[in-house]
Order: C-alpha cells, then sequence, then structure tokens
C-alpha cells in the first residue's frame, strides 16, 4: 500500500512539473511585434494615396493608427512566429460618422509571394449603424503561417463588394496593428 502511495506522489510530481515547465516555456514566447514602428518600411499602395500614423481617439478610447483613404493597400514583410495572432482594431475617423457614405471595407491576407489568403473582411459604415461609431477589435489567428516569412496585406476599398465605388467620407484606420502570441 506504501509502495502504490509513492509512485501515485511521484507521478503527481512529475505531472506537476511537467506542466509547470509547460506554462514557463509558453509565458516566455516571442514578444508581440508592433507594426507602427514598422510603417516606413512598409510597402504602401498606391504610392500616392494618404498614409499617416496618426492617434485616433473613437468615443473616448484612444489608438495609434494608420490613416488612409480608400482604396489602399499596406503590406508589410515579416516572420510569423509560433501561435501567432494579429490584433488589431479598425474604424473611421468620427469626422465621417456623420457625412453621407457607405462606408469602407477593410479586408486583410497574408501572401507567401504565390498564393494569398484572404483571412478577414470587414465593412464598417458609420453613416448608417451607429454600432459602428467605434474601434472594432478583430483578432486573426497567422498560426499556419509558422516560422514563415510572408507578407500581411491590409487594403482598403471605398465600397462593400457588389455596389458601386463611393469613395465619400471614406477615412479608414487600422488602430495599433500587432502581432501577438498566445
Amino acid at each position: 500500500m506504501k509502495g502504490n502511495r509513492a509512485a501515485l506522489a511521484v507521478a503527481l510530481a512529475v505531472v506537476l512539473l511537467a506542466g509547470g515547465w509547460w506554462l514557463l516555456r509558453r509565458g516566455s514566447s516571442a514578444p508581440a511585434v508592433q507594426l507602427i514602428p514598422l510603417f516606413e518600411s512598409a510597402q504602401k499602395r498606391p504610392e500616392s494615396a494618404t498614409f499617416q500614423v496618426i492617434e485616433a481617439d473613437l468615443n473616448g478610447e484612444k489608438k495609434q493608427a494608420i490613416y488612409t483613404v480608400p482604396t489602399s493597400r499596406l503590406i508589410y514583410k515579416v516572420r510569423i512566429p509560433d501561435d501567432a495572432w494579429l490584433r488589431v482594431s479598425v474604424g473611421t475617423k468620427p469626422e465621417s460618422w456623420t457625412q453621407e457614405g457607405d462606408g469602407v471595407l477593410f479586408r486583410f491576407g497574408v501572401s507567401d509571394s504565390r498564393t494569398y489568403d484572404p483571412l478577414f473582411t470587414q465593412h464598417v459604415n458609420p453613416f448608417s449603424n451607429p454600432g459602428d461609431r467605434k474601434w472594432i477589435q478583430v483578432w486573426v489567428d497567422l498560426s499556419a503561417y509558422a516560422g514563415e516569412e510572408v507578407e500581411l496585406i491590409f487594403n482598403t476599398n471605398t465600397s462593400p463588394e457588389g455596389k458601386g465605388d463611393d469613395p465619400r467620407n471614406d477615412h479608414a484606420l487600422w488602430g495599433a496593428p500587432e502581432i501577438i502570441v498566445r
């Protein structure tokens, strides 16, 4: 009986040590990759488009953001860590909230230079939908690209798909984009 208790105690200790090691290992994951400091090195299309890093306040929540006027594309070339996620907020400048227009279509995807994988699409129209008058938090799982150097592609369009182009009052914001490890 004493032998069984000792074996059980040893097994429990091994499980606890292994679990602690696993938690510590996960806690020491790669740091977040902030994309705003990499803004100058990102490709911007079209080159003549408006791109600015600004501090944007949407309903009292301030974020450093990339401001652009659609149609635009911003491309970051990065190596994706294990267990990576993109965390970004999308929204439009407050001056567009009460001005006519049909909003902005935000799209995000990943390219390995051969293929493009669309991973996120969000139409934001604060003129017609007052619920869009805020930052909209987005999480995109990037773990399928772990260890790869890829292009993160942030697109904005002047209108939702299937509608004609309506660029009126399209003031798109990509708020605090970063790659985090979960």
